[in-house]
């Protein structure tokens, strides 16, 4: 008797470009650790980080990315975004650009997951992040919120991103609130 190993047919990359020459320096990739490590799936999405300047790559994290989902989330240490002999995001070079494009592994086919690119400042973001709460069923919650002015300018976010597992997988997995900060 053969165990079915499910799998995605999906890879995430990120481009990550820390030095502001507008050229990726790392990529954070979400592909089955099966396939990053073996010559087979295993069925859970790993998260590595490759330097694009040395070729060197290293899997910190396993991905949350739930079964019959549509979001995936993948963590990164700091340090794996400045390896010795690359650019280096740090507190003296905080922000970075980013942008995000997935594959098909087994057609080949791509997609612009969010087109364009961004840039976030990973020390002192423009907009609070990390809000972790649990609601109750059938419950209501607030959750503050802080801006940063002064880095809106500089790495303006376009809102906040809720997401929920617990709803159904598709657009409302991850609810999109878009912000503007107005004078």
């Amino acid at each position: 008797m053969e165990a079915m190993v499910q799998c995605s047919d999906n890879e995430f990359d990120i481009g990550v470009d820390v030095d502001g020459d507008d050229n990726d320096d790392y990529v954070v990739v979400g592909l089955d650790f099966g396939i990053l490590t073996s010559p087979s799936f295993n069925g859970q999405m790993a998260v590595a980080v490759f330097n694009l300047h040395t070729g060197s790559g290293a899997i910190e994290f396993l991905a949350t990315a739930p079964s019959d989902g549509s979001t995936v989330l993948l963590p990164v240490f700091f340090d794996q975004l400045c390896d010795s002999g690359a650019p280096c995001l740090s507190a003296s070079s905080p922000r970075f650009t980013y942008h995000i494009t997935s594959f098909d592994i087994f057609t080949g086919g791509s997609d612009d997951v969010v087109p364009g690119k961004a840039k976030f400042n990973a020390f002192s973001p423009s907009i609070s992040t990390g809000a972790f709460v649990n609601v109750p069923k059938s419950a209501k919650t607030t959750v503050p919120i802080s801006i940063n002015p002064s880095e809106w300018g500089l790495t303006p976010a376009l809102g906040e991103m809720i997401v929920t597992f617990d709803n159904a997988a598709g657009s409302a997995e991850a609810a999109l609130l878009p912000l503007q900060l107005t004078p």
